[in-house]
């Protein structure tokens, strides 16, 4: 009988253990840290995957650090990614002014006739082989202003996840709607918009001010500034930019918090959160692009195998976190810090 209840109790162990394990297959360790770093980390093993946005996804490819298994196009179809936003819009003729400058740039990058400088810039702007910045541009969307729609569904996930710690009725505003149409603040592009449709060479008059403008560092995403400033866009119409280089989003809105900055490329996430969270006065004028990022994964050949394993992503309630947390849960997968 002993015998008989001690292999009862061996089993039972073994059974737990087992099921245990199947828990634990059905879940996706999350970590936070920098695309520069997820390349690396990837490298020598110490992830299994990540979701970060281009180029890093291609230069961990072209290296043959890990494949690509999912796109974010494939997850999340036309999401918003990086954007252009202001600190003061109540001067204008500045903002006009970039608008207009991004928009053309924008333009520039979007015209097959311009394919080979574009990829030279490219190549400038973010120090990469151009074998990668080609691979990365098949995966980006530029575009001259945010899909609202998807802004905003992005934004309500941020709510509903919990992520926003105030209420756009703290923040000085009678809705949310108000809030949002003074956040995705679009009369500047409408003027663009509707002043080159009457004249595709019209330039706005110079306003001859200097305007201290941040970026992200290496971020393809952010092409369009770059392309402004080599094909001369803001010279035409009188901005003398003094160009800051920001390491990430936060960093980045924190600029603008402490006047480093008067407009500035970044991700739409770093935008919201310390927008809404820390009351970081700014107002999103342009769009630069949609899409652009990928789930990378070593040894890995879909979303189902993430199961059991140690993903990388930039930061919770960044986009790249609700694209992980999109597939995850289709393919009945949970995620675990």
């Amino acid at each position: 009988m002993r015998r008989l209840i001690a292999l009862a109790v061996v089993f039972a162990v073994l059974l737990a253990g087992c099921q245990q394990a199947e828990v634990g297959k059905g879940r996706i360790k999350v970590v936070t840290m920098s695309p520069r770093d997820m390349v690396e980390q990837l490298k020598l093993g110490e992830i299994d995957a990540f979701v970060a946005w281009e180029p890093f996804v291609s230069e961990a490819v072209a290296n043959g650090y890990g494949n690509i298994i999912s796109t974010s196009h494939d997850i999340w179809p036309n999401h918003p990614c990086c954007v252009v936003a202001i600190s003061d819009k109540s001067n204008r003729d500045i903002a006009v002014a970039l608008v207009w400058a991004h928009v053309k740039a924008t333009r520039f990058i979007n015209s097959e006739d311009n394919r080979e400088k574009v990829l030279e810039y490219a190549s400038e702007f973010t120090g990469k082989d151009i074998g990668v910045v080609k691979e990365a541009m098949k995966r980006i969307k530029f575009v001259e202003y945010p899909d609202k729609e998807e802004f905003v569904k992005y934004y309500q996930e941020l709510e509903e996840g919990g992520y926003l710690t105030k209420k756009p009725e703290d923040l000085g505003y009678d809705s949310e709607e108000e809030f949002l149409k003074d956040f995705l603040y679009s009369e500047f592009y409408s003027i663009v918009l509707e002043k080159l449709k009457e004249n595709e060479s019209w330039v706005p008059e110079k306003v001859n001010k200097k305007v201290r403008v941040g970026y992200l560092t290496a971020d393809l995403h952010q092409l369009a500034f770059y392309v402004a400033m080599k094909e001369g866009y803001y010279e035409q119409v009188g901005l003398q930019i003094e160009a800051k280089e920001f390491a990430n989003g936060v960093m980045e809105m924190e600029g603008f918090k402490n006047g480093e900055i008067d407009a500035g490329y970044l991700g739409g996430a770093p935008a919201t959160l310390k927008r809404v969270n820390d009351n970081i006065g700014i107002s999103i004028i342009a769009g630069a692009n949609n899409e652009g990022s990928a789930i990378v994964a070593k040894d890995v050949n879909s979303i189902e195998e993430l199961a059991g394993k140690k993903v990388a992503i930039p930061g919770f309630g960044t986009v790249q976190d609700f694209l992980l947390r999109i597939a995850a849960e289709e393919a009945g997968l949970e995620i675990t810090t």
